[in-house]
């Protein structure tokens, strides 16, 4: 890493991820968004994941993009996230979205 780029704003989401915890999830995302520095996701904590969850995962990258600003995972997608991308179909055999992987 050079000087000029900026250091990465790392969050990292435990234990049960769903949509009972969603709101505060949101509000973590918003909030490391808010900087200018990419933000960098880590779930390999999480002992549960939902549907909810990636939704917002999802959105939280659009509206990166749209800012022009980058968010993504630490790493490829593990444990109970992995889970619920495959229990959700969002795992194809080939053709996985590269966010999933960490590459993106």
């Amino acid at each position: 890493m050079t000087d000029t780029e900026p250091v990465p704003a790392a969050v990292l989401f435990d234990g049960v991820l769903s949509i009972r915890t969603i709101v505060p999830a949101r509000a973590t995302l918003l909030e490391a968004l808010a900087g200018a520095a990419p933000v960098l996701v880590d779930c390999s904590a999480a002992e549960s994941v939902d549907l909810s969850f990636i939704q917002l995962l999802l959105a939280a990258r659009l509206s990166a993009r749209q800012a022009g600003k980058s968010l993504r995972l630490t790493g490829p997608a593990c444990g109970a996230l992995a889970a619920a991308l495959a229990q959700g179909g969002f795992l194809p055999p080939s053709g996985a979205d590269p966010f999933w992987s960490g590459d993106a």
